[in-house]
């Protein structure tokens, strides 16, 4: 495992997918940097992140026989790594909001983006990237945004953040293959999953609102919502999404 510490870069998936395809690279890589300036999540949406506070962290690998079928199992696996993480610290309350964001309460304090990279059916690699927010106390006027300190109140060394994450990331299995660790997988996610059958409101693509409850997430990372008036339909991450806040 190769390891790039930036002292600032814009975002680190952006940096670490055109170093490993520059250098034609097959082994893990990993890029981590205390100031991600233009850091960006699902739909576009930025990544706000004050200098020297917070951890943007992505790494490269090389999955020998997932193919495109496979993705959400990887989304499944980071969360439940990064859920895993943060619990060790003692963060309390911890849940998945589908598709990639970690809270505590109904506070954010992480997101992830995966990426791949294809050829032909098969994934020639993957870059997951997330930003876990530390030590930063002013969020502006991002009302469901928190950070670790805000939290447990203590103040953590970002060095000995990161040491840790490699280290339980050298032991971790981030692409289960056998059906027994999928299930397994499957469930896990599924106890830690944010509104799981309970109502909550959703934003369509239309700026409707509506209250749903999340029935499950399908294999393919579609979410199964059902309505107050006992409707079920499937929506893909781009055409829904869960509102914490409707101020």
């Amino acid at each position: 495992m190769n390891i790039i510490k930036l002292d600032a870069i814009n975002s680190t998936n952006e940096f670490l997918k055109k170093y490993v395809k520059k250098n034609s690279i097959k082994k893990t890589q990993v890029v981590y940097t205390f100031n991600q300036t233009k850091g960006k999540g699902q739909r576009g949406n930025k990544w706000i992140s004050e200098p020297g506070k917070n951890l943007a962290f992505s790494i490269c690998l090389h999955p020998k026989k997932m193919d495109v079928k496979g993705l959400f199992n990887i989304n499944m696996s980071v969360s439940l790594f990064i859920i895993d993480f943060l619990k060790s610290l003692n963060i309390p309350n911890l849940k998945i909001k589908w598709p990639n964001d970690i809270l505590s309460g109904e506070k954010k304090i992480c997101g992830i983006l995966n990426e791949i990279n294809l050829k032909g059916d098969s994934i020639e690699n993957v870059v997951i990237g997330f930003g876990i927010n530390i030590n930063q106390e002013n969020f502006e006027n991002l009302l469901n945004a928190s950070s670790l300190k805000l939290i447990n109140k203590t103040n953590f060394d970002l060095d000995k953040i990161v040491g840790e994450i490699i280290f339980r990331l050298k032991k971790y299995n981030l692409f289960p293959e056998s059906k027994t660790e999928i299930i397994k997988m499957n469930k896990d996610y599924h106890d830690c999953l944010y509104g799981l059958n309970i109502f909550k409101n959703f934003r369509l693509k239309n700026n409707n609102i509506f209250k749903g409850k999340i029935i499950s997430v399908r294999k393919d990372g579609k979410i199964k919502i059902k309505t107050e008036d006992d409707n079920i339909k499937n929506y893909s991450f781009q055409e829904i999404q869960m509102v914490l806040n409707l101020n």
